[in-house]
């Protein structure tokens, strides 16, 4: 692993070999130019360091735009904003000393202080808010409030439509009065009123027209959750690496246990940055989050910390946001719980003395938090205790919690994240050989399925571990009788922690969509069957529907390590609403919120996003190679390394021998393909129609094996890690180009990312061709990418250049020029500059490339050394 260490600070040191106009991309190399774009605000802006997330509101620049924007909103009203508080159990709640966010005591509250502070900012000037109108209202005024708390809204909207959303919907509605009017947000809850004005506090962010409104929006999915995992896979702390946190804090997002010169800062203290996460999360509907870790300590089932949890619940509640916790199967026998304690004796599920325990816990939490959501379990996984340590399965243990909790309202989510080697040799087929039949067994009154209706089942999109690219589960679709939640993984643990930019939205978007071909009884299609028809309970009439993301929230000033982490949380929070929006659009949103909103900047921010995971894809994982991390931290590669077990192993999953590379789940291998519906199940079957980015997921892949762009399968297999790279040299180049409209701050904190990041591409690409190219014996593909060209100097033509080097060298006779006089592009559609001729021989030359792929730009530059020889 050191060696691997050693690695990484070599690669970035690659980037010394590049004269410094390289490293500054050209207004026309890469597309649009950007050099008119307005330059960033003076001031404040270059200090910023992205703590308020999307919700910063500064101004319209367009004057014009701003004053259209300031007749369509002249005032606030919220009439009885107070008259319904939310239940508040901690007495002495409070803000940090210093505070500049504050705690409300309603979900309106929250919704006319948003308002208030967005459009103060948005639109440059005060805003006034009143609490009652009068008559008439104002024209102009932007009205929120649900039936019950305003008669504005009561008159505006009728009651048929607001019916229509639901509890947590909401309408946004112009209304139209004489020659003027008002805006009316309204909901049938003030949590719905608060969602709907997060929404019309969007359109002005994103430069949209508030005019002539009719939007009613609910939600698809109901449980919309986030699991907060702590420390572990936290890349978010304000440490300098991001994984942990400085002054007694340990990096979490939340303080519980903080020492030293933080100890005065633990709940029941509520830090700004509690309430900044409670509204961006708001601002995006989620609406739960379990606040510590899957592999849980029992000390948060404590009453002191049930203490404090309830203090964190208070302060999220207006936002409506509710908290869970994550638990542990032996909890019960924690001698911190003496004299209620049990011992593993009466650990039987079906036991009273396992039903009335956690049902006593249960209920000691919700007489603290009255909406406490219930419990996640990570149960006989990676070490943790389960009900399989007592001789029972996994229903029997969810089924034995969920029964103990479903008197109190409450849920239960069981991850199915497991993989014991004595169920099947391969890993990925564990977990549907583990739940499977407990979804199909026949119960007593001749129904299907043991799982119990207040019990989720919480499987990650893949069978495997949050890779980059992985097939969808087998169990969407296969779990007819057996509510199921999609977990999809927030924090970067595989997809670059927090160096690489990897926008992730665009993965979760082909996951949804993905078409798993689910069948009835009799064998037909069914009408809805995308993942996200799973999901959502559309499908087969789940009657509960959840959607989970390990959430990437830590105490560093920007909340998620990277800068651009925060369009990943955005991201998840708008597409667990509603799966079926476009992942392009919400990077749009959010660049125009986070970033900037002139066109060019924002053109070039948003294209850097919605290519990056492909990218990344391109350069860890392509065509379908999983895992090849090393073990420790899941950040560097390691191909050739063994750990601990077969399936923590880069080997295990990559088989790479003298005929090819991949693992063969077809019926040749172990037969994963038939755990898939069977249109699937003969797809992956057989090499031919496997999708190639997800070949070496079920195929050993020969060396030779011909592709779709006519190509072997070495020679796509490189060609992929290359152009993975050469995007990343186009991200660091057109955010270059970006510095004189972006805060100072920012700007240098991502360009030092970027330059990270292209590096650690660049390892990850030759470690892995390296290590492949010992088995498959073949040379290194020569003049096949889109970036490829050859040069002309003293009328010779140079090509054959591996686009994996750095630098080329290239012989100048005695006395002749070193002078490039032409560039050949392979892609005629291709651009390329001549960055600097050698001043002699031996002298140096750049030329840039600049390609297409179907992902986004590419740019390779070639450093040429012009040394003495002949030709």
């Amino acid at each position: 692993m050191k060696a691997h260490a050693r690695y990484r600070a070599s690669w970035r040191a690659v980037l010394t070999l590049l004269p410094a106009a390289v490293l500054v991309v050209t207004s026309h190399a890469w597309g649009p130019p950007v050099a008119a774009a307005a330059s960033a605000p003076a001031g404040a802006d270059d200090a910023y360091d992205g703590s308020d997330m999307w919700l910063r509101y500064p101004p319209v620049e367009d004057p014009g735009l701003r004053d259209r924007y300031r007749e369509s909103a002249t005032s606030i009203v919220v009439e009885n904003a107070g008259q319904n508080p939310v239940h508040r159990h901690t007495r002495n709640l409070r803000m940090e000393p210093g505070a500049r966010e504050k705690l409300v005591a309603t979900s309106l509250e929250a919704a006319r202080d948003e308002l208030d502070r967005g459009l103060d900012g948005l639109l440059d000037r005060d805003v006034p808010v009143t609490e009652r109108p009068g008559e008439p209202v104002p024209d102009g005024a932007v009205v929120v409030g649900t039936p019950g708390s305003s008669p504005l809204v009561r008159e505006s909207v009728p009651a048929a439509d607001l019916a229509g959303v639901g509890e947590e919907g909401y309408v946004v509605r112009s209304v139209t009065r004489g020659e003027g009017g008002y805006t009316v947000v309204a909901g049938n809850t003030e949590v719905g009123a608060l969602y709907g004005t997060y929404a019309f506090l969007r359109l002005v962010q994103t430069r949209k027209p508030v005019t002539d409104l009719d939007i009613s929006e609910s939600p698809k999915i109901r449980n919309r959750h986030l699991n907060n995992w702590e420390t572990v896979r936290l890349y978010a702390g304000n440490n300098a690496d991001g994984t942990g946190g400085l002054n007694g804090e340990n990096g979490s997002v939340f303080n519980f246990a903080a020492t030293g010169p933080s100890a005065g800062r633990n709940l029941p203290v509520v830090l700004d940055r509690y309430i900044v996460v409670a509204r961006a999360l708001a601002s995006t509907g989620i609406n739960g989050i379990t606040v510590n870790l899957v592999n849980a300590d029992n000390v948060y089932l404590t009453d002191a910390y049930i203490e404090q949890e309830a203090a964190l619940a208070d302060a999220l509640r207006p936002y409506g946001v509710t908290i869970a916790l994550s638990i542990n199967y032996t909890a019960p026998t924690d001698p911190r719980f003496a004299p209620d304690t049990l011992t593993e004796a009466q650990l039987d599920p079906y036991g009273d003395a396992f039903r009335g325990w956690w049902n006593r816990r249960a209920r000691t939490i919700q007489q603290a938090v009255p909406d406490f959501t219930g419990f996640t379990v990570k149960a006989n996984s990676e070490g943790q205790p389960g009900p399989q340590d007592f001789g029972y399965d996994h229903g029997d243990g969810a089924n034995g919690i969920g029964a103990a909790l479903e008197p109190l309202g409450m849920t239960v989510y069981w991850r199915t994240f497991v993989y014991d080697a004595d169920v099947d040799s391969d890993r990925l087929k564990r977990a549907y050989l583990e739940f499977g039949p407990i979804d199909d067994e026949v119960q007593e009154d001749g129904s299907e399925g043991r799982v119990a209706e207040n019990v989720f089942l919480q499987t990650k999109n893949g069978p495997l571990d949050f890779q980059a690219r992985e097939p969808v589960h087998p169990m969407f679709g296969r779990m007819e009788n057996t509510n199921q939640a999609l977990e999809l993984q927030i924090t970067q643990e595989y997809t670059g922690q927090n160096t690489m930019l990897a926008y992730l939205g665009p993965m979760w978007q082909e996951v949804l969509r993905t078409d798993t071909y689910a069948t009835d009884e009799d064998g037909g299609l069914l009408e809805h069957r995308r993942v996200g028809d799973i999901v959502d309970g559309t499908a087969q009439g789940h009657p509960d529907t959840a959607i989970v993301g390990v959430a990437n929230l830590g105490n560093a000033a920007n909340l998620t390590g990277h800068h651009f982490s925060q369009a990943n949380l955005y991201a998840f929070g708008r597409m667990a609403w509603d799966w079926t929006q476009d992942s392009g659009r919400l990077a749009d949103d959010w660049v125009r919120m986070t970033w900037s909103n002139e066109g060019p900047v924002a053109d070039t921010v948003v294209r850097m996003m919605t290519g990056s995971w492909e990218a990344l894809a391109g350069y860890q994982t392509p065509l379908g190679i999983g895992h090849q991390f090393a073990a420790d931290v899941h950040y560097d590669p390691y191909p050739s390394q063994w750990f601990v077990r077969d399936d923590w192993s880069p080997v295990y999953y990559n088989r790479a021998d003298s005929a090819g590379l991949g693992y063969d789940r077809s019926p040749t291998g172990s037969n994963l393909a038939a755990q898939y519906f069977p249109v699937l199940r003969e797809r992956y079957s057989d090499i031919r129609t496997t999708p190639e980015d997800l070949l070496m997921w079920f195929h050993h892949v020969p060396w030779g094996h011909r592709m779709e762009s006519g190509r072997t399968f070495w020679e796509e297999l490189v060609g992929r890690y290359q152009t993975g790279v050469q995007y990343v040299t186009w991200m660091r180049e057109a955010w270059d180009s970006l510095e004189p409209s972006i805060g100072a701050r920012r700007f240098a904190e991502v360009r030092e990312k970027l330059a990270a990041h292209e590096a650690d591409a660049r390892n990850w690409r030759d470690t892995c061709v390296d290590y492949w190219r010992e088995f498959s014996g073949r040379p290194m593909p020569v003049d096949q990418g889109p970036a490829s060209a050859s040069v002309v100097v003293n009328g010779q033509e140079h090509g054959g250049f591996d686009l994996s080097e750095d630098s080329y060298t290239i012989p100048v006779p005695a006395g002749a020029s070193p002078e490039i006089t032409e560039v050949r592009t392979r892609d005629p559609r291709a651009r390329h500059e001549i960055v600097s001729q050698a001043a002699g021989v031996p002298g140096r030359a750049v030329v840039k490339v600049t390609g297409t792929s179907p992902f986004g730009p590419l740019v390779k530059n070639y450093v040429f050394e012009m040394v003495p020889g002949t030709q």
